[in-house]
């Protein structure tokens, strides 16, 4: 019922925008439709964040039936950044606006409550932090103490009455440093505040009573990381991660009475990717671990907790899934399954009469068994180090494919996971093989493999990349003579260097928003913002490309530009504040001088990314269209692609 009535809902806001790309490829570089579902804690309603081409709006339903109860009415061009059951008559909802003129939102987000009777909802005054067990009166909410732009935002935080929102006389905490995150328990109490100083380095404090704090770790001494994750049911204990200088993150239990810790789980290469949580949601039970398709790891597998919960990730062996929210009695739960051809399917567990019912999947427009498999591979880069990656094949593919080498940005603070990836997707069923490789530098895999990518861009980095792509030829999967790179930011930039430095390798290159002139990082960017955040961003670049001129400018695409002999296509948002758009104008500029002029396109109203549906398609259609140009005619069309996927999955 609800996955009817919802489509049908979705087929008349859907965009019309006219495009090379059919109908099926449109749906995978589309925005979700369905983004959120949580469920009341009485456990007779949902409430379903659903966007459409006006924005994003709130439907209430029936669980029993999904038949709709009434429409939370937004505003036009809302973005719901939050959504939370108060009780079974409120839901707190973080709202923002997307600007008129621009595809972004035009402030941080406000919370409002709404309430199911109708009356107008009341705005909080400050930032949400958490609900609060039991009380269905009060949330906790944190604010800037400070308001003088030129000093450190203070933290304080507050208990608020919904029927009184004031913020006077209710501060419960105060962070210790400026710049600081909090963290409650579950009756309300907080408990941490963490925080970067202006070169980068963390710390985390502790408190029992919100006033009085203690350092449990300064990242300058210890030389690692460690970040609170959550805190247990009864409040006694907390989860932190904990980075080590060689080797994975660490998950430990931090006993809050005695200061000690215990080491739950460690993986021998993967950091804990995401975590299991107990199904009233109230505790931690496990995590995922990689590096290649995601495993479940429970620290005490034979608890009651544990035991349900691989009840739900067997009953689900195909996904990842994750828990958005529960009845306050624990019978009903809305889970969330992921897969590397699933971009989300939501469905509602009766736990008394153990039933699965389906739900909606969140882009109705994708049928998970018409998408393509990520297949996990390792291999040795040429100084042995261990690299994980994910090969996409495409349909009916009986041997070497023309192929396209995605280099994902970053580098660090991001990685390639085997979820579901609408670009590869889109690449794979217009019949290319896709390899994505989480070369050196990348996150997920420990400190130390982090570390392993300083001082590298353009360098080590750029031979992993090289090496994972000779290795999909050796192992059949590309034709030597048909390859293309591609990536967006530092992907963009990997994918000229790599140009430099394999001139035979590459038959194309495409990069969105790169930045081909390091040293003008210096000085474009991210320093214009305020000081605190330019010497974030100054001590990054000092740590991971450093200073010296010749080397800046003998890593830097725009340097080789005369070298650069095959295909470019480059495009960028105009109004990028991370990297500046004359970025990829200058690089344009070089290689046209050079007698290689590139396609390029600019989008006046885009940032950090493509946020307009328009411009992605158009995006999309262009790079489609330049793969086609320069690796032949794709052999495979989508309609195939389906035939084949479609066997694939019954194969499984």
């Amino acid at each position: 019922m609800l996955g009817s009535l919802l489509l049908a809902a979705a087929l008349g806001a859907a965009p019309s925008a006219p495009s090379a790309l059919d109908a099926k490829s449109q749906a995978l570089i589309s925005r979700p439709t369905y983004e959120r579902i949580v469920i009341s804690p009485d456990g007779k309603l949902l409430a379903v964040a659903q966007h459409d081409q006006k924005g994003t709006s709130v439907l209430i339903l029936k669980s029993s039936d999904q038949t709709l109860v009434q429409t939370i009415d937004t505003g036009i061009k809302a973005e719901i950044s939050d959504l939370q059951w108060l009780g079974s008559n409120h839901l707190i909802v973080g709202l923002n606006r997307i600007l008129s003129a621009y595809v972004v939102v035009s402030h941080e987000p406000s919370l409002y409550l709404f309430s199911l009777d109708g009356s107008r909802p009341r705005t909080f005054p400050s930032y949400f932090v958490s609900t609060i067990d039991g009380d269905e009166t009060h949330v906790l909410v944190a604010y800037c103490k400070n308001r003088a732009p030129e000093l450190p935002c203070i933290t304080e935080a507050a208990r608020l009455d919904i029927n009184d929102l004031k913020e006077a006389s209710k501060s419960i905490a105060e962070a210790p440093v400026g710049y600081a995150k909090l963290m409650s328990d579950h009756a309300g109490a907080i408990r941490f505040a963490w925080a970067t100083d202006e070169n980068g380095k963390h710390r985390l404090y502790v408190t029992d009573n919100g006033k009085d704090w203690t350092l449990l770790n300064d990242e300058d001494v210890s030389g690692v990381d460690i970040r609170p994750q959550g805190i247990s049911r009864d409040g006694k204990s907390a989860f932190l991660v904990v980075q080590h200088k060689d080797g994975p993150d660490s998950v430990e239990r931090y006993d809050f009475a005695t200061g000690t810790r215990t080491v739950l789980l460690q993986d021998a290469t993967s950091d804990p990717l995401n975590f299991l949580e107990s199904l009233d949601t109230h505790d931690l039970v496990g995590a995922m671990y990689g590096p290649g398709r995601p495993q479940a790891r429970f620290w005490n597998p034979s608890s009651q907790d544990a035991l349900l919960r691989m009840a739900i990730v067997k009953a689900f062996p195909d996904s990842t899934t994750s828990i958005s929210s529960t009845s306050a009695d624990g019978s009903l739960l809305i889970v969330k399954t992921e897969s590397d051809r699933d971009p989300g399917t939501f469905y509602l567990l009766d736990m008394v009469h153990h039933k699965a019912q389906f739900l909606v999947r969140n882009n109705p427009s994708i049928d998970p068994k018409q998408q393509l498999a990520s297949e996990p591979f390792t291999m040795k880069a040429r100084d042995g180090l261990i690299l994980n990656g994910f090969v996409t094949k495409p349909a009916g593919s009986n041997g070497p494919s023309p192929m396209v080498v995605v280099v994902h940005g970053g580098p660090i603070y991001d990685r390639d996971d085997w979820g579901f990836d609408s670009e590869v997707q889109l690449m794979a069923q217009h019949g290319y093989a896709v390899l994505r490789v989480n070369y050196r530098g990348t996150d997920g895999e420990g400190l130390a493999f982090r570390e392993k990518g300083t001082m590298q861009w353009g360098a080590a980095i750029q031979d992993d990349i090289a090496d994972a792509t000779r290795w999909a030829i050796t192992q059949g999967i590309a034709d030597p003579k048909r390859i293309c790179i591609y990536g967006g930011s530092f992907g963009a930039y990997a994918a000229l260097m790599g140009v430099v430095r394999e001139p035979g390798l590459y038959r194309c290159a495409a990069g969105f928003g790169g930045v081909y002139d390091l040293s003008k990082l210096y000085t474009w960017g991210d320093l214009r913002r305020n000081y605190y955040s330019s010497q974030l961003w100054l001590h990054y670049l000092q740590h991971v490309i450093g200073q010296d001129d010749k080397q800046l400018a003998d890593r830097s695409p725009i340097t080789h530009a005369a070298e650069i002999k095959i295909p470019v296509f480059l495009a960028h948002g105009h109004m990028d504040g991370r990297v500046d758009v004359r970025q990829s104008e200058y690089m344009r500029d070089a290689l046209e001088k050079a007698g290689n002029s590139p396609q390029y396109v600019d989008y006046p109203l885009e940032v950090n990314g493509i946020a307009d549906p328009a411009d992605r398609i158009d995006f999309y259609t262009r790079l489609i269209n330049f793969f086609d140009a320069n690796l032949g005619p794709s052999t495979v069309s989508t309609s195939q692609a389906t035939v084949g996927s479609n066997q694939q999955a019954a194969a499984h």
